[in-house]
């Protein structure tokens, strides 16, 4: 049949174009599993559930000053804690001031943040020291009180100073079973060269005979007539006092080699709980230590005012002590005969 013109011919499959739509199809299997495998390794999460990261908020001036007050007030709270429980430690333990030994402690710290000494001279007829190996050298050609109008004390001489003597000196010899002081042989040729009334004391140690410690003192001070008479120190050393016992026995012993009544030394607080509730030793003569101005108001022939002292030819603090009488009074009941 012949062709026409407009008529189109169907075009002619070759074997190669009977093979294209598969290979489309195989391809586009594919890529879907393709997808399916990266879709299933790294899923990824609908926009609506995705966590966005929170901006930190710049803090203000005022908000960082608030945190830091906090931090502040803390450490604050946390230090009056360790205060208070520190303060109690020390309470149960007995090692804060008793009221008696405040203005004592009071002129420690003087000392130690403004380097304070007592200033004035006490009142009284007979005024004298008493030192130990803490003094150290002493220019005994210099030794004396420089007093100016109002009463205050000087190391040297100046305008409208006056010069007053030491009236007595009494030195550390002992200590325990065989301590001497390294200066006391020293002290005891000064105050002789000087014609100063000298005495020596013992400080007493617990837990030692009174035998081997008053054996001690009397091989060691070399007293002898018209000098005054020994001196036992019996004070809390390392937050311990010795047996009273032990104590009565040194005194016996001392009483009985130079026949005389020694004087004990000791501080207010010790004098009333420790010495005043036994009779036996009331008969004893007692030198008291109560600083701050006062004088004691319980029994005793002398009064140690201030352990700070200003005294010339001594470099530092020194203990003032006042005589309750006169010279006379001194010399003739409380020295060796």
């Amino acid at each position: 049949m012949p062709r026409k013109k407009n008529d189109i011919e169907p075009p002619i499959a070759s074997p190669s174009d009977n093979n294209a739509p598969a290979k489309s199809i195989h391809n586009e299997a594919k890529e879907s599993s393709d997808e399916q495998l990266i879709t299933t390794a790294h899923p990824q999460k609908p926009k609506q559930q995705r966590k966005k990261r929170k901006k930190k908020r710049k803090l203000s001036p005022i908000d960082k000053l608030k945190k830091v007050l906090k931090w502040l007030l803390f450490c604050f709270l946390i230090l009056i804690f360790a205060l208070l429980f520190g303060l109690f430690e020390l309470w149960q333990k007995g090692w804060l001031p008793t009221p008696e030994e405040l203005p004592k402690y009071k002129e420690r710290l003087l000392i130690m943040f403004h380097g304070y000494y007592t200033s004035t001279l006490p009142q009284g007829d007979v005024i004298g020291i008493d030192i130990s190996h803490y003094q150290g050298d002493i220019d005994w050609e210099e030794l004396s009180f420089y007093v100016d109008r109002r009463g205050n004390l000087h190391r040297s001489s100046g305008k409208k100073r006056k010069a007053r003597d030491v009236d007595f000196v009494i030195a550390k010899a002992t200590q325990g079973a065989n301590i001497k002081d390294s200066y006391y042989n020293d002290y005891k040729a000064g105050a002789r060269q000087r014609n100063i009334l000298f005495g020596a004391y013992h400080f007493y140690s617990a837990g030692v005979s009174a035998t081997i410690q008053a054996d001690n003192f009397i091989h060691t001070a070399g007293l002898q007539n018209g000098d005054i008479v020994p001196v036992l120190d019996v004070e809390p050393y390392k937050n311990q006092l010795p047996k009273q016992d032990s104590v009565y026995h040194w005194l016996q012993i001392i009483e009985k080699y130079y026949g005389v009544t020694p004087i004990i030394y000791t501080n207010e607080k010790c004098y009333l709980d420790y010495f005043a509730p036994q009779s036996r030793f009331r008969h004893y003569p007692f030198w008291i230590a109560r600083y701050g101005g006062k004088e004691p108001s319980r029994h005793h022939i002398m009064w140690q005012c201030a352990e700070n002292g200003k005294v010339a030819g001594i470099t530092g603090p020194v203990d003032i002590n006042v005589f309750r009488g006169t010279f006379e009074d001194l010399k003739h009941k409380h020295t060796i005969k």
